[in-house]
C-alpha cells in the first residue's frame, strides 16, 4: 500500500490522521471562531415584480426595450422585531436570465453530497 487514500482525494493517510487529530484537539476554539464570525444575511420575506417596456424613443423608433423591476422585502435577522427593508433591482431581461441561471446552478450545487455533508457539519456547530 502506498499510504495514499483515494477516499480523501489522494491525500496521504498520515496527513489525514494529522488533520483529524489537529481538528479534534482544537474543535472548541474553531467552533467559537465560526460562531463569532458567522455572516448574518438578510432573510427573504416577499418579492414583487413589474415588467416595463419602452416602445420607442426620439432616436430609436419602433423598438421595444423590456425591463423588469423587482422589489425584495428582506428582514434583518439582527433586529429584535425583524424589521423589513425594501431593496429594488431594475434590470433588462438578459441580466434577469443570467441571475436566474446562476441561482439555479447554486441550487444544484447545494444538492450535491459534499454540500449536504458540509451543511450537516455546520448545523452541528451552530
Amino acid at each position: 500500500s502506498s499510504g495514499i487514500n483515494a477516499e480523501y482525494g489522494g491525500v496521504e493517510d498520515s496527513m489525514v490522521t494529522c488533520l483529524v487529530n489537529s481538528y479534534t484537539d482544537n474543535r472548541s476554539i474553531l467552533v467559537d471562531i465560526v460562531r463569532r464570525s458567522a455572516v448574518q444575511s438578510p432573510e427573504y420575506r416577499s418579492m414583487e415584480w413589474r415588467l416595463e417596456c419602452q416602445l420607442s424613443s426620439r432616436s430609436l423608433h419602433n423598438t421595444v426595450t423590456p425591463n423588469v423591476l423587482t422589489r425584495w422585502r428582506l428582514s434583518d435577522p439582527q433586529s429584535k422585531n425583524l424589521e423589513t427593508k425594501d431593496t429594488y433591482l431594475n434590470c433588462d431581461v438578459n441580466t434577469l436570465q443570467h441571475i436566474t441561471e446562476s441561482l439555479r446552478a447554486a441550487q444544484l450545487e447545494l444538492d450535491t453530497f459534499h454540500a449536504r455533508k458540509m451543511c450537516r457539519n455546520l448545523a452541528r456547530i451552530g
